[in-house]
């Protein structure tokens, strides 16, 4: 592939998304190629299905370099699911006598010491993101390169992930014949699409609900402060719907599609839905507020397993910024009304921010992942050559790992 190409892969539950941007010299993307593709083989975010998830990503791929009209070959693919946890990690460096002056290798230096923790056998370092820096203890210091100092310390965000379903992801991919570039946890580089650099600093969280999870990441002051991942989304809001009216899931997701909502008072009581019935031959009228009452529950309970997992932490008094929404189940209408009371703080819904090229395409919630995920492909354009270059394979992931570092 061209260096002046970039691919987004966001390998999800529901669906398959690619994106591939062509960069020009200022490292602007105009994206000329997208394609969204329901996925087999994928449960919760991970491989259940190596054969079918296989086939799903190829089948992306191949409707995507159609319309761009190129053959790709490394992606910088996103990896989410219950799997993935997330920490603080504190390291600290002495700063050599000769020079009392940091430079970029202290700055490596203490990112290293931070990440040399004890892991279990079957979990593995994907990020080790720098936070804050203390200089000498003075603290709030974003970057210590050329500072006179005697010791430096840093606040490291550990991302981790289990092995084997990171080394099965990692499979699915390149037995569809692609290099992972980059690999990278999905909200983070949603964080690039969706949040404005205003909101990170007064504090916000950003809650990506997809298909089959929810993934989350707190900022205060420009750090990420805490992310991860909860086991629901929109597929059991759709479990939910085809259970309450008795219909198949596929009925079930074209009326949450179509009819959904996601707090029940919002229906005016004259609205009225028709809905197919299980055998396809007869249909039925429902009240909204009826799809509304089955819906609503669900994405409570989604945003207080978000909240059950930050509202203990200090900065959650401290989010300026508010919540914001985005992902495919974000889209129903009323969401952002049930995550205000749930938080109890102001929330916005939030779109990818504007590409060039296939704009009205991706401009919607939920391409917000895979529109992240290419523009952390273009922030590490220059690396991620050289690591395509030396292959990022099943054999050689794990010490590339520790090498792909990302500053979000």
């Amino acid at each position: 592939m061209n260096n002046n190409f970039v691919v987004g892969l966001d390998v999800g539950t529901t669906r398959v998304s690619v994106l591939i941007g062509e960069v020009s010299d200022d490292k602007r993307v105009r994206v000329i190629g997208a394609s969204a593709w329901s996925t087999e083989g994928i449960r919760k975010g991970t491989v259940v299905d190596i054969e079918k998830a296989t086939a799903s990503i190829r089948s992306a791929v191949d409707e995507a370099e159609r319309m761009a009209g190129v053959e790709i070959s490394g992606v910088c693919a996103g990896i989410s699911g219950p799997h993935i946890q997330s920490f603080l990690s504190h390291g600290v460096i002495a700063v050599p006598t000769s020079r009392r002056e940091v430079n970029r290798s202290d700055v490596e230096r203490v990112t290293e010491a931070a990440r040399s923790i004890t892991l279990p056998a079957d979990r593995d370092i994907i990020h080790a993101l720098p936070q804050d820096f203390l200089v000498d203890d003075q603290n709030g210091i974003k970057d210590p390169v050329g500072m006179s100092a005697m010791r430096l310390e840093a606040e490291v965000h550990i991302v981790t992930a289990m092995r084997m379903p990171l080394e099965n992801q990692l499979k699915v991919i390149e037995k569809a014949g692609l290099d992972v570039i980059n690999l990278v946890f999905s909200p983070l580089a949603t964080s690039r699409a969706v949040l404005t650099e205003e909101e990170k600093e007064m504090g916000c969280v950003l809650v990506d609900i997809g298909g089959g999870v929810t993934s989350y990441v707190l900022y205060q002051a420009g750090c990420i402060r805490a992310s991860g991942v909860v086991a629901a989304g929109g597929i059991n809001v759709t479990s939910d719907l085809a259970i309450g009216l008795r219909v198949p899931t596929s009925i079930a997701e074209k009326v949450k599609i179509e009819s959904g909502l996601a707090i029940a008072s919002l229906a005016a009581d004259d609205e009225i839905v028709t809905v197919p019935d299980a055998s396809g031959r007869f249909s039925k009228e429902i009240r909204r507020g009826i799809i509304g009452a089955i819906m609503e529950p669900r994405y409570e309970e989604i945003f207080m397993m978000v909240k059950e997992r930050i509202a203990s932490m200090p900065y959650y008094k401290m989010l300026g910024g508010g919540i914001i929404l985005t992902g495919g189940a974000s889209m129903t209408e009323g969401v952002e009304l049930v995550a205000e009371q749930v938080f109890d703080l102001p929330v916005r819904k939030a779109k990818p921010v504007e590409l060039e090229g296939l704009s009205e395409v991706v401009s919607r919630e939920d391409w917000s992942s895979s529109v992240g995920l290419l523009l952390e492909g273009v922030e590490n354009l220059e690396k991620s050559e050289h690591h395509r270059a030396s292959a990022i394979g099943l054999e050689g992931i794990f010490r590339g790992l520790k090498k792909i570092a990302s500053f979000f």
